[in-house]
């Protein structure tokens, strides 16, 4: 096994494996989706069947890394992401796993290292290996059989934050394409509004603020909007602002 990663970005962690074509199949799907690297920890899995089954992504399972326990194998992430196919572990908000990527790249921690941790296929996460993760999620599936195989589950997952990052740089292209300075009269003015006021409560920072903004551009202007709408738009950010000042002011006294 490589002790130097594939990639920083995206990290598959496998916690207890119990087959080989699973392990092999997990690789195959991170080197299709060009995600990240792979952390098994545990498992009574066939390493001849995952490298076998691997077929054009071997390297992937020889650059495996290995952990003694799942606090180790997501240390250095800003974000994990727990999977499991049940609708409310432990009263643990669960979101579809799409939602919860589009929330990491809009903030920017798509970027940055990312975990996506799937159980053993026997049981998936326990309650307590979910409480360790920052958010948990699910592949929306039918009713009447919910539960996905191992393999399949990392998959769908890492093709929901392959589309995530196209949708990303599309809108970054779109952007640039097309500057808000050419948004039709009124929206650009709306937009410079409201990326004054998140920048004045801190949810825009960084080398981040222009990509998330050309993101809520996108949607924004997506359909065009109407004069109304972007009246009520500068309504809300004029409000938003006031509440905002109000805030530190009575903070201060």
């Amino acid at each position: 096994m490589s002790d130097s990663p594939r990639r920083r970005g995206l990290r598959v962690v496998l916690l207890g494996p119990k087959r080989g074509a699973n392990v092999g199949a997990a690789c195959r799907a991170i080197k299709n989706m060009g995600a990240g690297e792979l952390f098994v920890v545990g498992g009574e899995y066939d390493a001849d069947e995952a490298s076998r089954t691997s077929v054009h992504a071997r390297d992937v399972f020889e650059a495996r890394r290995a952990a003694p326990s799942l606090e180790a194998a997501v240390a250095e992430c800003i974000l994990v992401v727990g999977t499991t196919s049940r609708d409310q572990p432990w009263s643990l908000p669960v979101e579809p796993i799409g939602a919860v990527l589009a929330w990491a790249t809009v903030r920017g921690l798509a970027a940055e290292q990312v975990a996506l941790v799937f159980g053993p296929e026997d049981r998936g996460l326990s309650n307590e290996e979910l409480a360790r993760c920052h958010r948990v999620a699910f592949v929306p599936t039918a009713d009447e059989y919910a539960s996905l195989n191992l393999a399949q589950a990392v998959v769908v997952c890492l093709y929901e934050w392959l589309q995530t990052e196209r949708r990303a740089q599309a809108a970054e292209t779109r952007s640039a394409a097309a500057p808000i300075a050419a948004l039709a009269h009124g929206q650009a003015e709306a937009l410079a509004d409201l990326r004054l006021v998140l920048e004045e409560i801190d949810f825009l920072h960084g080398d981040q603020s222009d990509r998330v903004m050309a993101t809520v551009a996108s949607m924004l202007t997506r359909g065009g909007l109407e004069e109304r709408e972007v009246s009520i738009l500068r309504g809300i950010v004029r409000q938003i602002r006031w509440a905002a000042r109000r805030g530190r002011k009575t903070g201060s006294e």
